[in-house]
């Protein structure tokens, strides 16, 4: 980290949190409701591998500060006030996961009960029935936080250590993503070349492991938690056949509705990914509310059953988190 990076964050920001410059920004946003990401939490430190965790303490202080200053409801709920063009007072956000990783019940639950936080967790079903199965992006992070050599895949040659390719212009992560339902299978035989990330999985389950259905079944009436889809294998949606789409929303649906015995009308693309074709699909299988992360086409944002979110870093520090986020209410914001 440069010198100048590392004083705003130990120093700069957060005078200009304490000066009250997210409420400068809040106040001069014309939008008043927003969605917030989440991937996982974290109670260690040791083995990390990638920043899709944000450590328990630092989850903790944002909850208290977003619970302090807006009025936290529930993704149903903020639906509802932009499908009925509510006027809402104040600043008003819903919290959604994605992936569905365990220490999303064993870390991040505690907390959001403690507050009495409502929040919406995102699912991969194949990860519920599958006890292999784990997010493929994790094994991207494991190679570049541990592989020390190219990758080579169909001919071209992926360099270490950025794991980047000058003819493709693509990284390893973003090469991968083009693959469609391919993906998993390259995944696989990556995987059993690099025999290294079963030591990892094995010395950080909490990074890795998700949610399985035994676990999702003691967990299927908690009041504060809505469930919702994030497919049924995380494809990267807008490289799908239109048919291998709709069975990986299909069967996502039917998996989680079987196991909690509660219907799933809500549903988080992967990695931001569609086309407009993606969401007539997943309109036609019973879903009614669609999060993406950046609207991909300018006549998406007056759906009003498609909504963008704003991710919350987990590579940066909590006054630079919260002061983006106001920053950023109006690009993400909507009502």
């Amino acid at each position: 980290m440069s010198i100048s990076k590392s004083i705003a964050r130990s120093a700069a920001l957060p005078i200009l949190l304490s000066f009250k410059l997210d409420k400068y920004f809040l106040k001069k946003s014309k939008r008043n409701c927003c969605i917030i990401n989440f991937h996982g939490v974290r109670k260690s430190n040791e083995g990390v591998f990638n920043n899709r965790h944000i450590p328990e303490v630092e989850f903790e202080k944002i909850i208290a500060y977003l619970k302090n200053n807006y009025s936290i409801v529930s993704l149903k709920d903020i639906f509802s006030m932009h499908k009925e063009k509510k006027v809402v007072k104040g600043k008003t956000i819903a919290l959604t996961f994605d992936d569905g990783y365990i220490n999303n019940f064993e870390v991040a639950l505690p907390i959001l009960k403690k507050h009495n936080v409502h929040a919406t967790f995102y699912l991969i079903s194949k990860g519920l029935i599958d006890q292999s199965f784990f997010v493929w992006p994790d094994l991207v992070d494991i190679i570049k936080r541990y592989h020390k050599e190219d990758i080579a895949i169909d001919n071209f040659n992926f360099k270490y250590p950025s794991f980047y390719n000058e003819e493709l212009k693509l990284s390893l992560l973003n090469y991968l993503k083009t693959y469609g339902q391919k993906t998993e299978n390259l995944v696989t035989e990556l995987s059993d070349k690099l025999k290294y990330y079963l030591n990892v999985v094995k010395e950080s389950p909490e990074l890795i492991q998700l949610v399985r259905k035994e676990k999702l079944i003691k967990y299927a009436n908690e009041p504060l938690i809505e469930y919702g889809s994030h497919t049924h294998s995380h494809f990267n949606l807008e490289y799908l056949e239109n048919d291998i789409a709709e069975f990986e929303l299909k069967e996502s649906k039917r998996i989680i509705e079987d196991i909690i015995g509660k219907r799933i009308i809500s549903l988080a693309f992967p990695d931001g990914s569609y086309v407009n074709e993606t969401i007539g699909i997943a309109l036609k299988t019973g879903y009614k509310n669609i999060v993406a992360v950046d609207y991909r086409f300018k006549e998406n944002n007056t759906n009003p059953n498609l909504l963008s979110r704003y991710t919350i870093s987990n590579s940066t520090t909590f006054e630079s988190n919260m002061l983006r986020l106001a920053k950023d209410f109006d690009k993400y914001g909507f009502n």
